[in-house]
């Protein structure tokens, strides 16, 4: 449709040149994704926005005792290690909510593991940059990852706020349309 052009619709015409008149979307990124543009410096990774300390939790360990960490210091991931330190996954309070047994002794008999079991295990790398770190977020639609090493240990904890944090802080785009990052204040975080 050309701009100021009418339809009709259920005998009334409407002009449709507030619709034409929506920009094109911008292109934040090159194709490989990893730079804003040459001469700018390489999107952040995931070792350089991750919790470095996250909230863990033994595999063996019972919800209710999961439930403990969560509630009790307001993080809003715990990450479910194996006896390596390996995650096996991440939960959250609505994770637990959803599979609180009932009686009163429920939570107490079954590990967080159990939780875990039919779900994939998404993880990332710490040399892995920020724009592959949300698109596995997207991908798994997850709001928390594990970073891990090459051994696949626990490093740390990138969560969807910290991305958020780091576009938050992106000063501006290029003619082009480019991405230029610069770090975000991080003084105000909430614990992970």
């Amino acid at each position: 449709m050309e701009t100021g052009a009418t339809v009709a619709e259920m005998g009334r015409t409407m002009r449709t040149d507030v619709v034409d008149r929506v920009p094109p979307a911008r292109k934040w990124q090159e194709s490989d994704g990893t730079k804003a543009r040459q001469g700018s410096r390489p999107l952040p990774t995931a070792a350089q926005v991750m919790s470095r300390q996250p909230r863990t939790i033994d595999s063996q360990a019972s919800l209710f005792s999961a439930w403990g960490q969560l509630h009790g210091e307001h993080n809003r991931h715990l990450v479910v290690i194996d006896d390596g330190v390996r995650p096996i996954g991440v939960l959250d309070e609505r994770d637990i909510a959803l599979a609180w047994p009932p009686g009163p002794l429920g939570a107490h008999h079954l590990p967080v593991y159990k939780l875990l079991r039919f779900r994939t295990r998404p993880r990332v790398r710490a040399e892995d940059d920020v724009a592959k770190v949300a698109a596995a977020m997207l991908g798994v639609r997850e709001d928390a990852l594990p970073v891990v090493d090459d051994d696949g240990r626990l490093l740390g904890l990138v969560t969807v706020w910290q991305c958020l944090e780091l576009l938050a802080g992106a000063r501006a785009c290029d003619r082009q349309g480019h991405l230029i990052v610069e770090s975000a204040p991080l003084g105000s975080r909430e614990p992970d």
